[in-house]
Order: C-alpha cells, then structure tokens, then sequence
C-alpha cells in the first residue's frame, strides 16, 4: 500500500495536507458513497439472495374426543415445531467504470523532489480504501453513510427505512389461547414477539473540506481540483471499489464473517406443553397437548457487513 500526501493550495503557495485534512476529505468521499451507494439491499416478498433465516413456535398435538375417557398424555399426539422461513433480503450491485476525466488528473503530492501526480492505486491507498474501512466497520452512524443495518424498530434517526414489511417476524404459540374449555383447540395459535426491519444509514451534511490540487492535461497547469470534478472523481471510486476491488468489495451475510450490524434477530420458542382435558358431556371426554412453559431463545442472527 503506498498511501501519499496530496497538496492543497496555502495562498499562493502548495502544502503537504494535514492529517485532519485528508481525514475530512474521506468523509466527504463517505458522505458522496451514502448518496449513492452501489452495493444495497433490498426488501423482498421471498426468494432474497441472502438466505433464509427460519421462525420456530411450537403448535399444538391433534385433539381428541372420546366417549369414555380421556385419552392419556401417552395417547394424545405430542406439540410440534411450526418453522416458517423468511428470505426477505436481496443483494445487488452496480457496475461502475473507474474514473478518468480528459480535463484533470488525480490528486498531485511532493515526492521529495518534485510534484507527481497519484496513480489509481495511489489514489485509493490514500483515500477510497481507508473510506472503504471505515464504511464496514461495526458502527452505524453517519461515517457509515449507504450502508444497512437491522432494528426492532420501523423508524431509526438517521436511517431509511428499506420497507414497511419485517425482515424477518419472531413468533411464539399464544400458550394463553389454549384453554380447556376451548377444547378441541386449533393447533396453531401463533402470536407476534418481535418485527425487525431494514434501514440503510443516511448521508451527513456537507461539511468544510480542501480540495486537493491536480493538473490540467491541457497545459499541465496546477489549481485546485473543481468541486464536480472531485464529487464525481470520489463518488464514482468509491462505487467502484466496492463491487470490483477484490479484498475491498462490500458484502452482506448473514453470520459469516464481518460485523454486526443493528439488532440481533431472535427466534424465541416456549419450551414445554400442558395437558388439558374438558369434560363436556357423559359421552363427551376431550384432551389436548398444547403449547406451554416459558420461552427459550432458538438462534440469533445478525446482519454482517464485510469485505471480500
């Protein structure tokens, strides 16, 4: 990795940036990505690209009725696990070209005996790769700006939400809708615990940076890079890095390598079952097995956010 020191304009002179100054200009290219983003994630009905993560309750044994007696625990059909999959996340990227323009070069610094210009790799050494870093790490704030997470909330300050509809709907049987007067009870009797959601991180407001200095082709004369020259040199190599770079390419999984991002998704599921019996007439013994005890975490997922 061959990381250089760009040059600004001080005045009527040219000086080495700061550390803060470079600093502030990969925020910038974080806040052009944000805007922009080209590996994302969407919400779909099924079939999601990124696999499927499952919701187990527990439902029920088969009632029965039976003239003389109740049938016995040992008799009666054992509750059972309903698993409802959810494949509601697909990934998709871009295809972006690597920046060139006719008019201007890449950023200029000093080799310690004259001005040159960066190439492509120097350029993302020192700029698009750290930004890239900074954009996967396990934080969800603002220098995370296009990238996704997951909550249990549908409205996150600083993110938008991706859709209305959950990810993913952990359920759990309504152990207190089986009741033995209720007897024969309908098996499945599933109630909603938790909703979790998909929101993609929003872009921060500008703020005050330098702009590196570059050369004119026509001329090789030294200026400032212009502003929609920079906005569009940064966005787009930041586009392109993160769906061509490999070993710098943005991916999503779910419990693979990378960072957590957002809320874990749980799937809870009661633990044991009741015996309920109901004596409705001489002739008429019902017993049913349904769903009891207390709820027990199954899994735990999380989004994971990584470079491949």
């Amino acid at each position: 990795m061959t990381v250089r020191t760009p040059l600004k304009l001080d005045g009527s002179d040219l000086r080495e940036m700061t550390s803060t100054e470079i600093t502030a200009i990969k925020t910038e290219a974080i806040r052009l990505y944000g805007a922009s983003p080209s590996v994302t994630l969407s919400y779909v009905s099924s079939g999601g690209n990124l696999g499927t993560l499952n919701d187990t309750r527990l439902q029920a044994g088969a009632g029965v009725t039976n003239v003389t007696n109740f049938h016995t625990v040992g008799e009666l059909g054992d509750v059972s696990t309903v698993t409802v999959g959810h494949a509601k996340i697909s990934s998709s990227s871009a295809t972006v070209a690597e920046w060139t323009d006719a008019a201007y070069s890449f950023p200029m610094y000093y080799d310690g005996s004259d001005l040159r210009e960066m190439s492509v790799t120097d350029f993302y050494d020192t700029f698009i790769y750290p930004a890239i870093d900074t954009l996967t790490s396990g934080s969800t704030g603002t220098a995370q700006a296009g990238t996704y997470q997951v909550s249990t909330s549908n409205s996150v300050a600083g993110n938008t939400l991706m859709s209305a509809s959950p990810i993913f709907t952990d359920t759990r049987a309504n152990a207190g809708a089986y009741t033995a007067a209720g007897l024969i009870e309908t098996q499945d009797q599933p109630t909603t615990i938790t909703n979790f959601y998909l929101h993609r991180i929003n872009s921060a407001s500008t703020a005050s940076f330098e702009l590196p200095i570059i050369y004119t082709k026509s001329g090789t004369n030294l200026q400032q890079m212009p502003s929609a020259t920079f906005a569009t040199a940064f966005q787009q190599s930041m586009r392109r890095v993160a769906v061509s770079v490999v070993g710098s390419k943005i991916s999503y999984n779910f419990n693979g390598a990378g960072n957590n991002r957002g809320s874990g998704i749980t799937d809870t599921k009661l633990n044991s079952s009741v015996y309920l019996t109901n004596l409705v007439s001489t002739d008429d013994y019902r017993a049913q097995e349904v769903p009891g005890g207390t709820a027990t975490t199954i899994s735990t997922n999380y989004l994971k956010i990584t470079q491949v």
